[in-house]
């Protein structure tokens, strides 16, 4: 009688603790045929959590270069493909570790391969074809591995083996190959950090998803009350090299802070279960993990009070190197709380402006008071011109002059 999957894991020795390494099985070999042993298709329960193991984690994300340029849609697939292959994980902590039966099914003969069928609008809710193809193309080339081994006859075999291959669509479906190279990483769930399957969706931008899966590997902040003082105790990250991890190079630390962490804490306290307290001194962040529910008091991080919290920020920089006086300053904050959009309209013509003062080498700083409102200005009605707005509302354009 064939024995069930209960029956299997009883019989297996609980001190096993790790893969067989006497198996002479091949990953891939070219000269040889494909053994397609699985076909995982969609999973129709609704799911919460997928379970990254700690080995995919630090093959695909933790060294983040290959990929973090690459569309949402690239991430949506592989977090895709560990849900749908979670029937083949071991390690489990309902069970004991078994690694045998992966083996048994995936690694008792050469160029074992799994088939995954993806319905495309689950990689691409509008089902953007064109994304979903560059997704596909960006996962076989930059996730390509050398595996060097030797076979029964000791002979070497070189592999380069990509994610995924042999990608496919029709009918509304995605089709694509897995070898056991990879599904072994994905099933081995010793060590695993559960990360929420939506984060892909709702926060749809690869650097940030990155920032996040690296936060599940630091250490979450423990006491009830979140006191700010004890930073020093927090996880060290060198500006240089968070630059380097997200791919920040050029950015300086008001970029980084402003536009680029702020923006993801106030997201992930929004989306996630997650979030993140920051501090900056002496060209390091120090960052701590917060559990958004269990810290529910860190008020300023909901999206409302952060973008009130950046608000204060551009008025206080405004203050601090142009001198604005006192009446400007508060029709600006009167005009930023009350339209984003006219305040990222305002950021990028005095980003304009920026580059402007540049060229006539003179410093940003030396233009102060009207001096320095007047040129905004004329920034500000360009950039307006640009805008859908401008043929509709010729003169719709924010106003920094409270004088006009």
């Amino acid at each position: 009688m064939k024995k069930n999957y209960l029956q299997r894991i009883k019989e297996i020795d609980s001190k096993e603790i790790k893969l067989s390494s006497d198996k002479n099985i091949i990953y891939y070999d070219i000269n040889k045929p494909k053994n397609v042993v699985k076909t995982f298709d969609e999973k129709k329960e609704k799911i919460e959590y997928i379970n990254i193991s700690n080995l995919i984690y630090s093959e695909i994300f933790k060294n983040s270069g290959e990929l973090i340029d690459a569309p949402i849609e690239a991430i949506r697939i592989i977090f895709i493909l560990i849900h749908q292959a979670k029937s083949v994980n071991f390690n489990q902590a309902r069970a004991p570790y078994t690694p045998s039966l992966f083996e048994e099914e995936f690694l008792s003969r050469d160029n074992t391969f799994a088939n995954f069928i993806i319905p495309t609008e689950l990689i691409s809710p509008s089902r953007n074809v064109q994304r979903i193809e560059k997704a596909l193309h960006l996962l076989i080339q930059r996730t390509l591995r050398t595996v060097v081994q030797k076979n029964s006859k000791g002979e070497e075999i070189r592999s380069v083996i990509p994610l995924i291959a042999n990608n496919s669509f029709t009918r509304g479906k995605v089709y694509l190959e897995v070898n056991s190279y990879w599904l072994e990483k994905m099933a081995n769930i010793e060590f695993y950090n559960d990360v929420l399957f939506n984060l892909a969706y709702n926060i749809p931008n690869t650097q940030q998803i990155f920032f996040a899966l690296w936060l599940r590997s630091i250490p979450m902040y423990k006491d009830a009350e979140f006191k700010k003082e004890t930073y020093t105790s927090w996880t060290q990250i060198n500006i240089e090299t968070l630059k380097k991890k997200f791919s920040l190079e050029g950015r300086d630390k008001d970029y980084i802070s402003e536009k680029f962490l702020k923006p993801i804490q106030a997201k992930l306290y929004e989306f996630n279960d997650r979030s993140f307290a920051f501090t900056y001194k002496n060209g390091t962040y120090y960052i701590i993990a917060l559990d958004v529910n269990r810290n529910k008091i860190l008020e300023r991080l909901k999206p409302e009070n952060a973008y009130k919290a950046k608000v204060k920020y551009q008025i206080n920089y405004l203050q601090r190197r142009h001198k604005i006086d006192k009446d400007s300053l508060e029709h600006i904050e009167t005009i930023y709380l009350n339209s984003s959009a006219d305040m990222e309209l305002m950021n990028d013509a005095y980003d304009n402006l920026k580059k402007s003062v540049r060229k006539q080498d003179i410093k940003m700083t030396d233009l102060t008071g009207l001096k320095f409102l007047a040129k905004w200005q004329v920034e500000i009605q360009n950039q307006y011109e640009n805008s859908a707005k401008f043929k509709q509302f010729p003169k719709g354009y924010p106003k920094v002059i409270t004088s006009e």
